[in-house]
C-alpha cells in the first residue's frame, strides 16, 4: 500500500508531466494497439494470397501428360500436383458458361491437358515458370501462374508490413522514454526525502517501488484508454472493408481479445521496465 499511496501523490503532484505521458502514452498504445492488428490481418492477406497461388502449365498436344506429371511431383518446390485433363477442364468450362455446351456440338475441344502445381515457398513463383518453359512438353508461353498481379501485391504487402513493424519499434520507445522522463521529475521532486529514507535505513528496492508503481499506473491507464479507441478504429475500417473486399479476411473476436492482452502486457512492461531503468539510473548513493 504504501508503493501505491506514494506513486498516488507523485501523480498529483505534477500533473502536468502526468498529463503530457498519459497522453503520449495513449497516442502510442493506441497506434500500437491498431497497427498491431493492421499488420496481423496483412500477414492473413498475405498468407491467403499465397496459398491461392498456383501454377498452370498447358502441355503441347501428342505429349505423355502422366510421365511428365510424374517428373514435376519428384520437384521438392512443388508440394502438390494436379492433372486436368481437357474433358475436365471443358466441363469446368461449360459449368461456368452453360451456352458453351451447344458450341462443344460444333467444334472440337481446344483445350490442352494442364497441370496445376502448388509450390512449397510462393516467392518461388517465377523460377518454377521459367523451368516449365524450358520442358518440351510444355514450351515457352504456356505456363500461367495468375500472379504477376497477386506477386505484386505480395511484394507491396511485405513492404508496409516492414513499415509497420518500424513504426512500432519508434513508438515503443518513444512510451519508454516518456515514462522514463516522468519517474525522473519524480525522483527529482523528492531528492530530499529519498535521501533521508537512505540515511534511516531504507533499502533500494523499498525507495525504488512507488516509482515502479507509478510507471505501471501510468501505462496501464492509457493501455486500458488505448484498447477502447484502437477496437473502434479497427471496427470501423474492418467494416468498411468487408463492404468493399468480401473476400478479403479480417480478424475475429478471439484474435482481438489475444492481442488487447499483449497489449496489457506489454503496458505493464513498459511502465515497470522504463520506472525501473529510470530509478536505477538516478537514485545512486552518490546522488542523494
Amino acid at each position: 500500500m504504501y508503493s501505491f499511496s506514494q506513486a498516488a501523490r507523485a501523480l498529483r503532484q505534477h500533473l502536468t508531466s502526468t498529463f503530457a505521458t498519459l497522453t503520449t502514452s495513449l497516442v502510442s498504445f493506441t497506434l500500437l494497439f491498431l497497427l498491431g492488428l493492421v499488420l496481423w490481418n496483412l500477414n492473413r492477406v498475405v498468407q491467403t494470397l499465397e496459398n491461392d497461388l498456383n501454377v498452370y502449365a498447358f502441355i503441347k498436344p501428342g505429349a505423355d501428360s502422366e510421365k511428365l506429371l510424374a517428373e514435376i511431383q519428384a520437384w521438392s518446390d512443388i508440394t502438390e500436383t494436379k492433372l486436368i485433363s481437357r474433358e475436365e477442364a471443358l466441363a469446368d468450362l461449360q459449368l461456368s458458361y452453360p451456352a458453351l455446351s451447344k458450341a462443344t456440338e460444333l467444334i472440337d475441344n481446344p483445350l490442352p491437358d494442364t497441370l496445376k502445381l502448388t509450390l512449397a515457398d510462393p516467392s518461388l513463383v517465377r523460377q518454377v515458370a521459367r523451368r516449365l518453359e524450358r520442358m518440351d512438353s510444355i514450351g515457352d508461353g504456356n505456363v500461367e501462374y495468375g500472379g504477376a498481379i497477386t506477386e505484386q501485391m505480395v511484394k507491396v504487402l511485405g513492404g508496409v508490413r516492414l513499415a509497420v513493424n518500424l513504426l512500432i519499434v519508434l513508438l515503443l520507445f518513444d512510451t519508454l522514454f516518456s515514462i522514463m522522463g516522468t519517474i525522473r521529475l519524480s525522483i527529482e521532486n523528492r531528492r530530499e526525502e529519498l535521501r533521508v529514507m537512505q540515511l534511516v535505513g531504507a533499502t533500494r528496492r523499498f525507495i525504488q517501488g512507488p516509482f515502479m508503481v507509478e510507471g505501471l499506473l501510468l501505462t496501464l491507464s492509457a493501455a486500458v484508454l488505448a484498447l477502447g479507441l484502437g477496437w473502434l478504429a479497427y471496427h470501423f475500417l474492418a467494416t468498411a472493408l468487408q463492404q468493399l473486399l468480401p473476400f478479403v479476411p479480417v480478424l475475429g473476436t478471439p484474435d482481438i481479445a489475444r492481442a488487447a492482452l499483449a497489449m496489457l502486457l506489454l503496458s505493464i512492461a513498459l511502465g515497470v521496465g522504463g520506472a525501473y531503468l529510470a530509478s536505477r539510473a538516478n537514485l545512486r548513493e552518490t546522488d542523494l
